[in-house]
């Protein structure tokens, strides 16, 4: 018998066989929540196991409060290495910035913007950039977003409700976002199914995870959230980096992913070039480390 959390919404399968009483109440081994099936008053609460019908967990937001931490090579790189493995990657620049699409050779191109002002179609002006890699781009217009949209009704659903169509169009969507509250990461964070925070080895880096932690247990009474931190840029000769490095191990713990992404000077000659480095080297450090990235996430 499957049965779901009228909470958090995850799916489990209870067998029966093994309970007594037809009327009864369990307990969401995910978020705690207990609620009862068949309503059956004060009785026996019982463990709920989860389930392989898991969520789908398609859509994922690259965030950090802090700039300058690589989330942008994290969603390009983690992007081509999913679309190598056969999956359908599309890439949203949810940034006024736009440096995702000019890493891809897209600038200037029409944007969410044009979207949300009824301007075209979502689907219109997607990029095919690569074999099973498309793009969404971003252009100096998004930074009206925020004037425009705030003052609007539920503006933080306004990317979910965007993508809920043709989200079916793609096995993975990774949103790249900026460092600002306002907008833009809310919008990106409710959108998604799991966040990706990537951060270097220093203070203020760190600083920026706790804040994008903060924002995510926020979000968590409508819209829970998994995450995971990503150590990028790393420089393990460097004696403060591993200070560093040890104090984030040692309140996340399982929530850092194994792969460290090192700083590695192949990275910055495939931006020159408009290409992810696991096509401009794919022998090098950071290439082999973005594809390892990509099946630990798979596997998330």
């Amino acid at each position: 018998m499957i049965i779901i959390c009228d909470k958090c919404k995850t799916r489990f399968q209870l067998d029966i066989s093994l309970i007594k009483k037809t009327l009864f109440k369990v307990r969401c081994s995910k978020c705690e929540h207990v609620f009862s099936v068949d309503t059956s008053p004060k009785e026996d609460v019982y463990e709920l196991t989860p389930h392989n019908i898991a969520p789908d967990k398609k859509i994922i937001a690259i965030c950090n409060q802090k700039g300058g931490v690589a989330k942008t090579s994290t969603c390009l790189n983690l992007g081509a290495s999913l679309s190598l493995s056969g999956k359908r990657v599309l890439l949203i620049d949810f940034d006024v910035q736009a440096n995702l699409s000019l890493l891809l050779g897209q600038k200037n191109q029409l944007s969410f913007y044009e979207v949300m002002k009824k301007e075209a179609e979502i689907l219109k002006i997607v990029k095919s950039v690569r074999p099973n890699l498309w793009l969404l781009p971003a252009n100096s217009k998004m930074s009206l977003l925020a004037k425009d949209c705030l003052q609007q009704k539920d503006f933080g659903f306004f990317l979910r409700n965007l993508l809920e169509p043709i989200k079916s169009h793609f096995d993975c969507i990774l949103i790249d976002t900026p460092p600002s509250i306002k907008f833009f990461t809310p919008n990106a964070l409710l959108a998604a199914d799991f966040v990706i925070v990537p951060t270097q080895a220093e203070f203020l880096a760190m600083n920026g995870v706790m804040q994008t932690e903060n924002i995510i247990k926020a979000l968590a009474k409508t819209h829970l959230l998994d995450y995971r931190v990503l150590l990028t840029m790393y420089d393990e000769k460097n004696t403060a980096s591993k200070v560093v490095f040890s104090k984030l191990k040692a309140r996340y713990k399982d929530k850092m992913f194994n792969t460290i992404i090192n700083f590695d000077f192949k990275m910055q000659e495939s931006q020159i070039v408009n290409q992810p480095v696991i096509f401009y080297d794919e022998k090098s450090t950071s290439a082999l480390q973005y594809k390892a990235l990509a099946k630990e996430v798979e596997a998330v």
